[in-house]
């Protein structure tokens, strides 16, 4: 403060009374308003907790009840000894017993979708009989059973897409099934269609105009009422929080947001309310204090750049989880989804491709490298067809997380290798490996690099499987 009230002293000396009139009113104004400010600030933080409270009230009744009832069936005492006796009982005796157990359940409480696993024989037993033989080298998307085995908590809730209903998105409600000695004899669920917690959340979010979510520890989107983001978009800021199960956190988001985060312990995930300023009076006394801010601190720069004479610029390097040209995510945004370690996060991607452009350093000095790049990447967009994610690793270089399995891939590979030929004159080697769950994504890219490599090595244009 002594330095510019020098500052100020040597300008008063120099005549320079318009900027030191134009800071005397800026702090006046700041004066006499801050006070109301703060005043509608308070009631606005007041106003968003009692939302937040109602919104968790929400959830919490339309959970708590299915995880009541999973812990009930995990415990029962008829399903337990039909399980230990699964062995000596007739398969076809056994699928009527738990079809006629499990229809009388969903009856009961009326959920769509209930279901018993047998860790003896891995049947999938629901009101409509066995459903399948779960086994994950068979079915990636089986995958979450042993994980779910592996987990110390007897009640578990995770997002999973629900293969006995088209494979759509489900919250999954589920409980170890232990008999009097602790063994798990097994696993029993119900699955809640994110259908109706998405009508449930959206008219929650249009009446008090909020974005409502769920997400995991990892900052992992559960449960948001657009499908492309579930577990497919992170809310990491969130996690920073210093959020507990008493309550909810208050964090300001830009000039006029807010975050309100929460922990429900029944879950194990984090409610995410956000949304934007709802008081008019707010909105009002914060763009005349960001104004009067303006003016302060564009005199003081002013002051302290002609009293020291000369300039001072700050570089900021960009990270951004974009590709400038074709908007497409980057190997930034691998690391930003997929974390440190870069395993996938989901079952649902079945084979990975990694693709570029035969001799483009050749064709880029020749013609318009840009317009070709957006040309190929439009025609990737559509062999892909929407069932996955495309990034631009790197120039000419493309890597695909793709929900076709390696069979359908390499079909599509192949159309669009033949469109690259016809419409940009270019050709495309492509390398396709089947997702292999327990390594690294790094591991699966590498293998699609080499087969992409052996076919550049056999001539290129095509498609190299490993």
């Amino acid at each position: 403060m002594p330095v510019i009230l020098v500052i100020f002293q040597d300008y008063l000396l120099k005549q320079k009374f318009p900027i030191f009139i134009l800071i005397t009113v800026s702090l006046i104004l700041l004066a006499v308003i801050t006070p109301s400010y703060l005043h509608n600030k308070s009631h606005e933080i007041s106003n968003n907790q009692l939302v937040a409270s109602h919104i968790h009230g929400l959830i919490a009744g339309n959970i708590e009840r299915p995880i009541g009832i999973t812990s009930g069936l995990s415990s029962d005492e008829f399903l337990i000894q039909a399980l230990e006796r699964e062995e000596k009982t007739n398969e076809k005796e056994m699928e009527n017993m738990m079809s006629s157990f499990l229809t009388a359940v969903k009856n009961q409480f009326g959920y769509e979708s209930v279901f018993v696993i047998s860790e003896n024989s891995k049947r999938f037993y629901t009101s409509n009989g066995i459903a399948k033989i779960v086994n994950p080298q068979v079915d990636p998307y089986d995958n979450w059973y042993p994980i779910l085995l592996d987990t110390a908590d007897n009640i578990n809730v995770e997002t999973y897409r629900d293969q006995q209903f088209d494979y759509r998105w489900s919250i999954f409600v589920t409980g170890k099934i232990r008999n009097t000695e602790g063994k798990i004899e097994g696993v029993c669920g119900i699955a809640l269609p994110m259908d109706d917690w998405q009508k449930m959340l959206l008219s929650v979010e249009k009446e008090y105009k909020v974005k409502i979510n769920l997400i995991d520890s990892q900052g992992l989107v559960q449960v948001d009422t657009d499908y492309n983001n579930i577990q497919n978009a992170y809310i990491s800021d969130a996690l920073s929080d210093s959020t507990n199960a008493h309550g909810f956190t208050h964090t300001e988001k830009g000039r006029n947001g807010f975050r309100m985060t929460r922990y429900l312990t029944s879950l194990k995930w984090f409610l995410v309310i956000q949304g934007s300023n709802v008081i008019e009076a707010e909105f009002e006394g914060t763009l005349i204090i960001i104004l009067i801010n303006i003016f302060l601190i564009t005199s003081l720069i002013l002051l302290l750049l002609e009293h020291k004479k000369k300039l001072r610029h700050d570089f900021i390097k960009s990270s951004l989880p974009e590709d400038e040209l074709t908007g497409l995510p980057n190997r930034n945004y691998i690391k930003e989804a997929y974390g440190e370690l870069g395993v996938f996060n989901t079952t649902r991607y079945k084979t990975l491709a990694v693709f570029d452009i035969d001799h483009f350093k050749t064709v880029n000095e020749g013609r318009n490298g840009d317009e070709i790049i957006l040309g190929i990447v439009e025609l990737a967009k559509k062999a892909l067809d929407e069932k996955g994610i495309m990034f631009r690793y790197s120039g000419d270089e493309f890597v695909l997380f793709i929900e076709m399995d390696l069979a359908e891939t390499e079909e599509r590979f192949k159309t669009f290798c033949k469109e690259a030929k016809e419409n940009f004159d270019v050709t495309i080697s492509a390398g396709l490996v089947k997702v292999d769950l327990s390594v690294s994504i790094k591991t699966n890219y590498y293998r699609a690099v080499q087969a992409c490599y052996a076919r550049k090595e056999a001539g290129g244009n095509g498609v190299g499987i490993r």
